[in-house]
């Protein structure tokens, strides 16, 4: 299912930068709903949220964090890009599922984040950063993990729905298609 009743605003292969095309290909689609929409488990598996905060665009992390003993690859989607996201995990484990563009208030405020947590980078590393993300939830497929928000890059109220094969960051040419995974 798909994470949002919505309608499909921009799809997979949009070039990006929007201003200068051919730098990329968007690799997500999204999908243009009401501000504070539900949005929904598109899988069973389990969902985290995060949100993370660096002191100037264009710096990236160094080294992936590890967040109670898990390494996380999706470190470098800041909240000035995509506000804040949320992260599924396929009970399988053959996918993960990234949901961007919430505001960092609907993922802590609103009664569906449990066990939240604070990470602040050293001020001796090269780039220090402040970040705030929950522990892990189990969820079944549709169950309410978040609201639809327009905070980062973002030009109207929507969700920005990425899939990745098994728990790494992919460039976008690997990604699975959310339009042909349904």
């Amino acid at each position: 299912m798909k994470p949002v009743n919505g309608t499909i605003s921009t799809d997979f292969y949009e070039p990006r930068p929007i201003d200068n095309p051919g730098e990329h290909v968007h690799g997500a689609i999204d999908i243009a709903a009401p501000m504070n929409s539900e949005i929904f488990a598109p899988e069973a598996g389990e969902v985290m949220a995060w949100c993370a905060y660096r002191p100037k665009a264009g710096t990236y992390w160094p080294d992936m964090p590890i967040l109670n003993g898990n390494a996380l690859p999706y470190c470098n989607y800041f909240y000035d890009t995509y506000g804040g996201v949320l992260i599924l995990r396929s009970d399988s484990g053959e996918r993960t599922h990234l949901i961007a563009h919430s505001y960092a208030n609907q993922l802590f405020n609103k009664g569906l984040a449990h066990d939240v947590y604070a990470y602040e980078e050293k001020a001796d590393m090269r780039f220090p950063f402040h970040a705030m993300y929950t522990g892990w939830r189990e969820v079944k497929v549709g169950a309410h993990i978040g609201y639809v928000g327009n905070a980062g890059y973002s030009t109207g109220p929507h969700v920005h729905w990425e899939i990745h094969h098994g728990w790494k960051w992919e460039r976008w040419e690997n990604r699975i298609n959310p339009e042909r995974w349904e």
